[in-house]
């Protein structure tokens, strides 16, 4: 005997649960940029200063991000196709950020 469960396609998703990733994805945004932001992180060499400008780059083009697929999730009950995939690759960008941000704390910590 077996039984089924039914899922909604990966392209289909509830625009609230779309708005509480993305909730929880900018508040560790704004936790990173302020800890990037630190007198503890500040840079010592060219290099670590160009590698914080990039990560703050970033950081300020995500939060823009964040605000415009706000907007598109509140839109609609239902997101789908590019809509999700929109959200998605916004989650895995800020998970890639965030690891790039542990890296850079990481890298002056050892050199100091």
């Amino acid at each position: 005997m077996t039984t089924e469960k039914t899922k909604s396609p990966n392209n289909v998703l509830d625009s609230n649960s779309c708005l509480v990733w993305l909730d929880r994805s900018y508040k560790d945004l704004l936790q990173w940029k302020r800890k990037l932001e630190s007198y503890l992180f500040e840079p010592t060499t060219q290099r670590q200063f160009e590698i914080k400008q990039q990560l703050s780059e970033k950081m300020e083009a995500l939060v823009r991000r964040h605000k415009e697929l706000v907007q598109l999730a509140r839109s609609g009950k239902t997101l789908i196709g590019k809509q999700v995939d929109l959200i998605k690759n916004y989650l895995v960008e800020t998970k890639k950020l965030e690891d790039g941000v542990q890296e850079y704390m990481v890298m002056l910590h050892q050199n100091a």
